[in-house]
């Protein structure tokens, strides 16, 4: 179990290179990669989305990287271009028949005259200190993903804890309720039965008031919140490597639904502040849920 919600960073300051990076990630259905890297990096990018997906299943991330080169650099002459300017120049001066004047100084500030001798794809020292500062920034997300991960989970099971003390509440009252709601209901009907003589009614309002009570009968409810808790409590005792996110927010749904049906069969006085803790603890599971992969 990991948090979505994370940040790491990391430096280097090497041969002249000054390299940091900077990753936050927060919850997100999917993972949303979001890069910002200096054009010397680009050639790197690919590599190090392929590293990120490895390590984070969902989130939003945004990735940001400074980089300082202060190296010699190593230039050299692109020789076809530095021919075909001068050639196109010789052409121009024949065509319109002046002396060419341009200098050497001036051929060479054209476009791609001078160039990088090897790319970025090539620089194998600027990929290996890229690479090795990527590695250490993503740890440290992950290293912070895992500690708020450790607080969600303690925070899941505490609500877990008042959900099943709320059902135990209420299943101490369902008898006492079941009881006084046959009591009146039968005064009610032995009233109906002497105000009325209808045939059969006697026993047609038995047939309804069996049915009425079977009605508020909520032990299916609390029979599937119960296995649902145990089932919510199973993904938390995972391995943590494993995204169980979508599990947890599946089974808060089933929690939530079962607990409105809940309320919705079973409202009374007594009842009320039961009722009220397991659907604001429902609640703040579906809510924590949300940042959990």
């Amino acid at each position: 179990m990991k948090s979505m919600t994370g940040y790491g960073k990391a430096s280097r300051n090497e041969s002249g290179i000054s390299l940091d990076i900077e990753i936050k990630s927060v919850n997100s259905k999917y993972l949303d990669l979001r890069l910002y890297l200096p054009r010397e990096l680009s050639p790197f990018e690919m590599a190090f989305r392929q590293l990120l997906a490895t390590r984070i299943s969902r989130g939003a991330v945004e990735v940001r990287a400074n980089l300082s080169d202060h190296r010699d650099p190593k230039l050299g002459i692109n020789q076809a271009k530095l021919l075909k300017y001068y050639a196109l120049m010789q052409e121009a001066s024949n065509v319109l028949n002046i002396p060419m004047d341009v200098t050497l100084a001036e051929i060479i500030k054209e476009p791609g005259v001078i160039e990088n001798a090897a790319g970025s794809e090539e620089d194998k020292e600027l990929y290996d200190l890229f690479n090795s500062c990527a590695i250490e920034a993503i740890d440290k997300l992950a290293d912070t993903m895992r500690e708020e991960a450790e607080g969600i989970r303690a925070t899941l099971l505490i609500s877990l804890d008042q959900i099943e003390r709320g059902i135990s509440g209420i299943q101490n009252l369902i008898q006492p309720y079941r009881t006084e709601l046959f009591e009146n209901l039968n005064t009610r009907i032995n009233e109906i039965l002497n105000g009325y003589k209808i045939d059969n009614l006697e026993q047609r309002l038995v047939q309804e008031l069996a049915i009425y009570i079977d009605k508020y009968d909520i032990q299916e409810e609390i029979s599937r919140i119960i296995s649902h808790i145990k089932t919510f409590r199973e993904c938390l005792a995972k391995d943590s490597s494993i995204d169980i996110g979508k599990s947890l927010n599946f089974i808060s749904q089933e929690l939530q639904r079962e607990a409105n049906t809940l309320g919705s069969k079973f409202s009374t006085k007594d009842s009320f502040v039961f009722i009220l803790i397991i659907k604001e603890e429902v609640e703040k599971c579906r809510e924590i849920v949300q940042n959990v992969a």
